[in-house]
Formats: C-alpha cells, sequence, structure tokens
C-alpha cells in the first residue's frame, strides 16, 4: 500500500470541502483542482522512477518487467 502524496490530500481534502458547500466550487477551484492533479501525476511519476533506480542499484535484484505502462494506454 502506497502513501498519499500532499498533492491528492490537498485534492480530495478541497473536493470534499467543495461538496460539502464549505467552499465555493468555481472556476479557481477547479483551476486549482486540475493543478494539483497535474502535479499529483508528476510526484506519482517521480516516485516511480526512485524506486526504479533503487532496484537497479540494489546487487541482489533481478529485473523481469518493465513498470512503464504500455503506449496504448487512455
Amino acid at each position: 500500500m502506497s502513501k498519499k502524496s500532499l498533492p491528492l490530500t490537498l485534492y480530495q481534502t478541497l473536493e470534499k470541502h467543495a461538496q460539502d458547500a464549505d467552499i465555493e466550487n468555481d472556476e479557481e477551484l477547479q483551476d486549482i483542482l486540475q493543478k494539483l492533479d497535474s502535479f499529483n501525476k508528476k510526484v506519482e511519476d517521480f516516485k516511480l522512477r526512485a524506486q526504479d533506480k533503487r532496484v537497479e542499484k540494489a546487487a541482489n535484484v533481478f529485473l523481469l518487467k518493465s513498470r512503464k505502462p504500455p503506449n496504448n494506454s487512455i
């Protein structure tokens, strides 16, 4: 189980507050949510690359398959 990134946590918290009508769900909020989503994708990609590098450096680990998604993913 992986830990949630800060951008994902912020996204989910803001989304919950908007659903509860604590904050206005306007263009500004949607812009912030979009940027947090984009940032979260970058964080997750960075985490995967860091984990791959750790595996490559480990002397007792043999890489069986790539973690990269296929090019035809949606």
